[in-house]
């Protein structure tokens, strides 16, 4: 009788230490996530899990802003290319069915697919980004000529298909959504069905993601998130893109909720058999394996964790979720709003798990932006030096903070504000090519094409093959 009092005793002891690491784990959570939301404008989802149960889940600012719609764990965010994962199970799948082989090239699936690249690629290189497939960047313009209009796949298909290779594929790794969309219109291909169908017949339906699908601009979501872009102190709504050029590489919706249940099927292997799915997760060049990305993250000098992962960024919103498989735990955040500091965000939320300190930055922009709106270019311009000089270790002061204050005065019409923060980005970084780059740029958009020269020549005397600043001169 007293030993069973006594391991009552300790149990008791055990759950109640537990509930209170428990209790404070969550709370470090919610203050640096407020942090975030209160220095640097983070507005989004945030999801904490192990072994499939939610430890935290939150929303932070608005998921719509003129209606003042609050984020909330149901609220829907664009998952961009964390689709990659979802379209990489896809394939697995085909190939446990016989229907796909890794090492297959494209032409025998698309038989008329141009050479060399048509018997050259296989789906192991698309999968792992080794194919020599350029990213967007390989069609000039392609945000503004192509990416707002709608597609059919094939037609989108035979957009980039004759593309030069960068490399031999298998040789290198470069990341191309062009090479994963190419994946979708295989899996639609082979399987006689659309992407989205198959995606809810073989993935969504079986897991209970009822809260998860393909988005596209027609369709009214309940809960649907808006997407933003930083600006000043603020928010500006995000360009339009059509995502029908973004078919199994960046065109779904989720919810934090479905997105744990997405990372349990993973772990309890409920999607495709162990041995397969290891192949996912087999790391190739660079640390990539199918749709994840494996690699560690530094808990202190010392210690790390592997995880796997995948970021996103579309437009008007950006992603990082991460599973930490020896553990069990699963971090995501998903932003309706860009740029923000992914995986700063992700890392030290992991780092809280691990009981370690976190390394938390307040934005200098967005400090700088509040004096500027309230008290005036000069005080702004003082302030900044001022966090620079006294407060560099609270602050991200770099040279990118400046450049995105000069950006969002060059969108609102106000350059001669966005000099003032160009001479002082070439003043405190006097050493940086970027600096002078900037500073330039304000210049050019006062119409002072003479400063703005200067400014880009001093660039070059620092670094002669800066092709930015290369490019600037072309103006001229």
């Amino acid at each position: 009788l007293n030993t069973m009092k006594k391991t009552v005793t300790l149990l008791l002891v055990f759950f109640t230490a537990l509930t209170g690491y428990s209790q404070k784990t969550t709370q470090e959570i919610e203050d640096l996530m407020k942090n975030y939301h209160e220095h640097n404008n983070f507005i989004g989802t945030v999801v904490v899990a192990k072994e499939g149960e939610i430890l935290y889940s939150n929303g932070f600012g608005y998921a719509n802003i003129a209606h003042e719609v609050e984020n909330t764990p149901k609220t829907k965010v664009r998952l961009a290319s964390v689709t990659k994962q979802f379209t990489s199970m896809l394939v697995m799948q085909k190939v446990a069915e016989g229907k796909m082989d890794l090492e297959a090239t494209i032409n025998e699936y698309i038989p008329e697919y141009p050479e060399p690249q048509g018997s050259k690629v296989t789906i192991h290189h698309l999968l792992s980004h080794t194919s020599g497939f350029p990213h967007y960047a390989g069609i000039p313009n392609f945000t503004p000529d192509y990416s707002r209009l709608p597609w059919e796949h094939r037609d989108f298909v035979e957009l980039f298909w004759d593309l030069d290779l960068i490399f031999e594929p298998g040789e290198e790794y470069s990341y191309s959504s062009f090479g994963y969309y190419l994946l979708g219109y295989i899996l639609e291909e082979v399987s006689g069905k659309d992407f989205d169908k198959l995606l809810e017949e073989q993935i969504l339906d079986p897991v209970g993601m009822h809260n998860t699908g393909i988005i596209d601009h027609k369709t009214i979501l309940k809960n649907e998130a808006e997407g933003y872009n930083h600006s000043l102190d603020g928010f500006v709504k995000a360009n339009f893109r059509d995502l029908s050029t973004a078919l199994a590489t960046g065109d779904m919706y989720t919810t934090v909720k479905d997105m744990v249940l997405w990372e349990r099927a993973i772990a309890k292997n409920k999607l495709l058999d162990e041995e397969l799915q290891s192949k996912i997760f087999t790391p190739n060049i660079d640390g990539y394996g199918y749709g994840w990305r494996i690699q560690k993250v530094g808990l202190n000098e010392e210690d790390s964790v592997q995880v796997n992962g995948h970021g996103g960024s579309t437009n008007g919103f950006q992603c990082l979720a991460r599973r930490i498989p020896a553990d069990d735990y699963y971090v995501g955040v998903f932003a309706n709003v860009r740029p923000i500091a992914r995986s700063e965000m992700v890392n030290n939320i992991i780092r809280v798990l691990y009981d370690q300190p976190v390394d938390f930055i307040r934005s200098g922009r967005v400090a700088t932006a509040r004096v500027l709106e309230k008290e005036g270019v000069e005080e702004a311009v003082e302030h900044f030096r001022y966090l620079s000089d006294s407060r560099s270790d609270i602050y991200d002061v770099g040279v990118g903070e400046l450049s995105s204050l000069i950006s969002d005065l060059i969108d609102q019409n106000r350059a001669d504000e966005a000099v003032e923060f160009g001479k002082l980005a070439a003043e405190l970084h006097s050493d940086s090519p970027y600096a002078h780059m900037i500073a330039g740029d304000a210049y050019y958009a006062n119409g002072k094409e003479e400063k703005a020269v200067e400014f880009y020549a001093k660039g070059l005397i620092i670094d002669p093959s800066h092709s930015s600043l290369l490019n600037r001169f072309e103006r001229f």
